[in-house]
C-alpha cells in the first residue's frame, strides 16, 4: 500500500471514517511504511451525519497508481443522497477508476453502506460482499448479481473488500495492514490503538509469535517480545523476571491470565514453530536446528518434538520441504472470501 484515499460523501458516519483513518494513519506514524492518507470526495467539505463538518476534502484523484487503496466510507443511506449529484459523480469515478482504467494492484474497500456505491459502479457483480446487517436485504434487491452474505464482519473477494461497518471498519483496516505489511505490522498498529487484532474462521493461523497478542497488557507484550528475540532465554530464571521488575511467580500468573498459557508454554510453541520452518526450508542438521531454536540439547528437542508431532524430524523434512507454504493466497479457491 502506497496511498490510502478515504472517499467521503455527505452524511458520512464518523466512526466508519475515524476508525479506519486512525488505523491506516498509524502505519506511517509507527515507521512501518510511508503510506500517504488523504480524505477525498466530490465535495470540498461535507457534514457528517453526526453533525461534525469535514473541511479540506481533496478532489477525487484523476488516476490511481499500483499500490493505492480506496476506502469508501458509509453514509446515512437516504433517497436524497442516492439521487444526488455527489452520489452520481462518485459512482462514475469508481466505475472509471476500477472498471475502465483497470490499474493493477489497486484495492477498493467499502465500509458499511459504502457497498452500495461499489454496487452502483458495477464492482460487486459476481462477487461476494457484505454490508451492515440492516441493509443486507436492500443490497441484495438493488444488486442481484452480487453474492451478498450476512453475519460477517468483513468479506474479501479479490481486490474488493466490504465490511459490516461502524466498528468492524477497524477490523477491515487492520486486515488491510496485515495484507500489505504482514501480521506483525498489523499487531503493532492494533497495540498502538488499543484494539484487538482478531482472527476469523477462514483466516490462516497466526505464527505462534503473533498468537495471544490481542490483550492490552504492555508488560506482557514486552515479555513476549523478549522471548521471541531470544528463544534460549530461561523464562524461569529470576533474572529474566527481574528485567521487568516482577517476580517469576507474579509474571507466570499475569502472563497466563493475559495469554492463556505460561511463559514456558509460549516459548516452546515459538521454538517448535522455528524448528518446523528450519526443517522445511534449510539443510541444517537436527542438532544445529535444536541449538538455533533454543533447546539445551538435541535430546531435549527430540523429547519435546515427539510429544507434539507424529512424524520424526527427518520424516517431517521429507514431507514438507518440497511443498510451498501458501498463506492467504489470492486465488478464487483459496482466498475467495476472508472474514
Amino acid at each position: 500500500m502506497k496511498s490510502a484515499y478515504f472517499l467521503v460523501l455527505p452524511d458520512a458516519h464518523m466512526l466508519d471514517l475515524a476508525g479506519p483513518l486512525q488505523v491506516l494513519s498509524s502505519v506511517a506514524e509507527l515507521g512501518i511504511a510511508p503510506v500517504a492518507v488523504q480524505c477525498v470526495g466530490p465535495n470540498s467539505s461535507v457534514r457528517s451525519f453526526q453533525g461534525v463538518a469535514l473541511a479540506h476534502v481533496e478532489k477525487l484523484p484523476s488516476r490511481l497508481r499500483s499500490g493505492d487503496a480506496v476506502l469508501v466510507i458509509g453514509s446515512k443511506l437516504q433517497d436524497t443522497l442516492m439521487k444526488s449529484r455527489s452520489w452520481g459523480d462518485t459512482v462514475a469515478w469508481l466505475r472509471h477508476a476500477f472498471v475502465e482504467q483497470q490499474t493493477p494492484d489497486v484495492t477498493v474497500a467499502a465500509i458499511c453502506t459504502g457497498a452500495f456505491l461499489l454496487g452502483d459502479a458495477g464492482l460487486l457483480d459476481e462477487r461476494l460482499c457484505t454490508t451492515h446487517h440492516h441493509f443486507v436485504k436492500q443490497l441484495r434487491r438493488r444488486h442481484p448479481k452480487a453474492s451478498v452474505v450476512d453475519n460477517r464482519v468483513f468479506v474479501r473477494d479479490g481486490n474488493v473488500w466490504t465490511s459490516a461497518g461502524v466498528a468492524s471498519g477497524i477490523d477491515l483496516a487492520l486486515r488491510l495492514v496485515a495484507h500489505s505489511f504482514g501480521d506483525e505490522a498489523a499487531i503493532r498498529v492494533a497495540r498502538e490503538n488499543v484494539v484487538p487484532f482478531r482472527r476469523f474462521s477462514n483466516d490462516p493461523d497466526l505464527d505462534p509469535q503473533f498468537q495471544s497478542r490481542s490483550h492490552g497488557n504492555q508488560l506482557i507484550h514486552a515479555v513476549q517480545d523478549a522471548i521471541s528475540k531470544d528463544l534460549g532465554v530461561s523464562v524461569s530464571d529470576p533474572r529474566f523476571a527481574h528485567r521487568f521488575a516482577i517476580s517469576v511467580r507474579h509474571l507466570s500468573r499475569v502472563f497466563s491470565e493475559e495469554t492463556g498459557s505460561t511463559p514456558k508454554q509460549y516459548q516452546l510453541a515459538l521454538r517448535m514453530s522455528r524448528a518446523r520452518q528450519l526443517l522445511a526450508s534449510s539443510t541444517l542438521s537436527v542438532d544445529e536446528i535444536a541449538l538455533r531454536c533454543g533447546f539445551a540439547s538435541v535430546q531435549a528437542f527430540r523429547h519435546y518434538w515427539n510429544k507434539v508431532e507424529a512424524l520424526t524430524p527427518s520424516s517431517f523434512r521429507r514431507t514438507n520441504s518440497a511443498t510451498p507454504l501458501l498463506i492467504g493466497a489470492g486465488g478464487r479457491k483459496a482466498g475467495l472470501a476472508d472474514w
